[in-house]
């Protein structure tokens, strides 16, 4: 049994449980059992997160005790993130090219409804073996060897801000040593452009493709032969040549018929290409060993947005925040430096 000790004289200082600090207890939680409460929360709803500590350590503790826990630590997470010593210098200690790669998902706010969440992952990875364009999705990539993850509610001018910051933190002191691949978002790359001039830039592979396979179906007609061996032509023309490869695809298909909705279907894919004509080398990145595509941030956001967009869910502004870190923390390597720091 723990016995209080009240304070009965004038001081300030208050009274306490004197085992408290022996037992490394925070309130009527250990701060092991904390860990366990906001590893769960980061995965899953406060709900099942109550079912799977009950059924895992035989603890019983409201969903509320969970949202208050989880939301706490999530709030000392986010001011502390982008000042961790020990982090920072695991990823500069870390072998590998820098990558860094930027997505947008959305998330469900009491205050304001539905509102972009921007998330952004900076990692270290080692170059994979060469790749023909051939084999490009036979290539396997190295496990990074180093990773940090943020997002915030933000406009993209503010977002973009802390980027620098977050780069200096992690002892990257040169734009041109940063790989950034994301999709076709506009505010991506001309936050990459204006933040992280003369970086190499690549554009998701797999984003490309898509835009390429559209028009296919705009060309030929969804699901058909013809609209398949377009696709098949322009990931060739794309992987091989770039802007050049996929310029003759196009003019290969003027030269075939030239009507209104064909030209409209051609022009679209031009213009999207076009905004990206550098950063469309996949034979030299393969070649290299670099990644082509951007599926590390995309499956961060998956993961922010499994847990914030649960069935139902709708978040203050203050808590998305919290929440935002807690998961980031969670996926990230700042998980270990976090406890840490805060035993």
């Amino acid at each position: 049994m723990r016995h209080w000790w009240g304070n009965r004289c004038p001081c300030p200082t208050p009274g306490g449980y004197q085992l408290d600090a022996a037992l490394r207890l925070d309130g009527h939680l250990s701060r092991r059992l904390q860990r366990h409460v906001c590893r769960l929360s980061a995965d899953r709803s406060f709900a099942k997160s109550r079912e799977d500590l009950q059924e895992l350590l035989g603890i019983t503790l409201s969903a509320e005790t969970l949202r208050t826990v989880s939301e706490k630590h999530g709030q000392q997470m986010a001011a502390w993130q982008p000042h961790d010593p020990a982090s920072t210098a695991a990823f500069q200690a870390a072998s590998g090219e820098v990558e860094f790669t930027v997505d947008a998902g959305k998330v469900h706010t009491i205050e304001a409804g539905w509102k972009d969440l921007k998330i952004a992952v900076l990692q270290k990875r080692p170059l994979a073996e060469p790749a023909t364009v051939e084999a490009w999705d036979q290539q396997r990539l190295p496990e990074a060897t180093a990773r940090l993850c943020w997002g915030e509610v933000a406009p993209s001018k503010r977002f973009r801000r802390r980027w620098r910051r977050w780069l200096r933190q992690a002892g990257v002191r040169q734009t041109a040593q940063v790989h950034v691949l994301a999709d076709g978002a506009g505010w991506i790359w001309k936050s990459a452009d204006r933040v992280l001039t003369g970086s190499l830039q690549t554009l998701d592979i797999y984003h490309a493709l898509g835009h390429v396979a559209l028009a296919g179906q705009a060309l030929y007609g969804e699901g058909s032969e013809a609209a398949e061996a377009f696709l098949q032509q322009g990931r060739d023309a794309l992987l091989g040549q770039g802007w050049s490869g996929l310029c003759r695809l196009v003019a290969q298909e003027y030269a075939q018929e030239d009507t209104p909705p064909r030209r409209a279907a051609l022009e679209k894919l031009v213009g999207y290409f076009a905004k990206h004509t550098s950063r469309l080398d996949y034979a030299e990145r393969l070649q290299s060993g670099r990644a082509i595509g951007s599926g590390v941030v995309e499956g961060q956001a998956k993961t922010l947005g499994l847990r914030l967009k649960a069935r139902g869910a709708c978040w203050r502004m203050k808590n998305v925040r919290s929440m935002t870190a807690l998961v980031c923390v969670r996926t990230s390597d700042q998980w270990e430096a976090y406890w840490a720091q805060a035993a």
